[in-house]
């Protein structure tokens, strides 16, 4: 994502989108009642035919749509402005963003969480394809902001078939990794497995591949169980230390640990991190998207909240529904904090 300008007397953004990760974020923050201005195309009547009519709007926001993974959040609402000949203001209208694209959004206030979770998203920029590699079979994954994207998982021929079937076995994973690598153009690649095999991979690629950072990590197996292994090794912080997919399964972990040995130095629910904050006690806080889409008075809240905490130096963690801690924080209330002391 890139902020393109910021009218604070208008209260107007205006972004380019670059990813997917970008496109889930704005889904998160665009409110019922917000305006945003932007490209779109629309069927309209000229003479006795229709025909769809590329143009730019003002569009009062109702509610968006996004699915996890795909490359397009759909804006729904009321035309609040567009070219006068056409005589749709106050129709119905949803705009399709996609990648590439720009907006401008307008509140009537912006939360300066919201401001400061954008200018994160804008300075991101790492992105890494995790291959888990063993002799008969591999996972292929691509970590974003709103989880884990599995892109290939499949079996392979067993070592009893016949001769030669690692170096074949190696040269299928290869080519795939060629593939998505040209897809999603990462800035790294991270090739993990429980033995030698990863090696004869990473080697293979290295000599295809010349213009990409290769990483080669140790893990129990080449499956899901490994792909949630790999997020928890320091090589991770090393190659993708801006996503909060991976920071957060680590300070859940800590906070388990914590809950342990230490249950005075962890607080959640709500009320009980609120506390906590406003003494200044909270040096880390995971909280579960839906927050960040639940009704308006909640949603103040919490983010009220949370720029309380940033401002007293806390760290926050957004957690995604497809995160592999989700469930386990919604059922500790989707809001868990790690305090910096112990508080009464």
């Amino acid at each position: 994502m890139r902020i393109l300008e910021f009218d604070e007397k208008r209260q107007a953004m205006r972004l380019h989108i670059e990813s997917e990760d970008d496109l889930w974020l704005l889904h998160l923050i665009l409110e019922k009642g917000d305006s945003v201005v932007a490209k779109t195309t629309r069927d309209v009547g000229l003479g006795k035919e229709s025909r769809r009519v590329p143009m730019t709007i003002v569009l009062k926001v109702d509610y968006t749509e996004f699915q996890e993974f795909t490359n397009r959040l759909r804006i729904h609402g009321i035309i609040e402005d567009a070219p006068e000949k056409f005589g749709i203001k106050g129709a119905h209208h949803t705009i399709n963003l996609d990648i590439g694209d720009e907006i401008i959004i307008i509140k009537q206030q912006w939360n300066k969480y919201v401001v400061d979770r954008l200018k994160k998203q804008a300075s991101k920029r790492s992105k890494v394809l995790i291959a888990l590699v063993d002799f008969d079979e591999y996972l292929i994954a691509i970590p974003y902001d709103q989880g884990i994207k599995i892109l290939s998982e499949k079996s392979l021929k067993s070592l009893s078939e016949e001769e030669g079937v690692i170096e074949e076995n190696a040269n299928e994973i290869t080519k795939e990794l060629e593939i998505y690598i040209s897809q999603y153009n990462p800035d790294a690649i991270l090739i993990a497995g429980p033995g030698f095999f990863k090696e004869e991979v990473a080697k293979k690629l290295g000599n295809i591949i010349k213009n990409k950072k290769i990483y080669v990590d140790s893990v129990s197996s080449a499956s899901r169980a490994g792909l949630h292994e790999i997020l928890r090794r320091e090589i991770i912080d090393k190659i993708m230390t801006d996503y909060e997919i991976a920071i957060g399964v680590k300070q859940m972990e800590k906070a388990m640990e914590l809950l342990v040995k230490q249950p005075e130095l962890v607080t959640y629910g709500i009320q009980q991190v609120k506390e906590a904050s406003q003494l200044g006690a909270v040096q880390t806080v995971l909280v579960i998207e839906d927050f960040l889409s639940a009704d308006e008075q909640q949603r103040l809240e919490i983010e009220k909240l949370l720029e309380e905490i940033e401002s007293k130096k806390g760290e926050i963690i957004l957690v995604p529904k497809e995160s592999p801690i989700y469930y386990q924080l919604r059922n500790l209330t989707g809001i868990l904090a790690i305090l910096r002391f112990r508080i009464n």
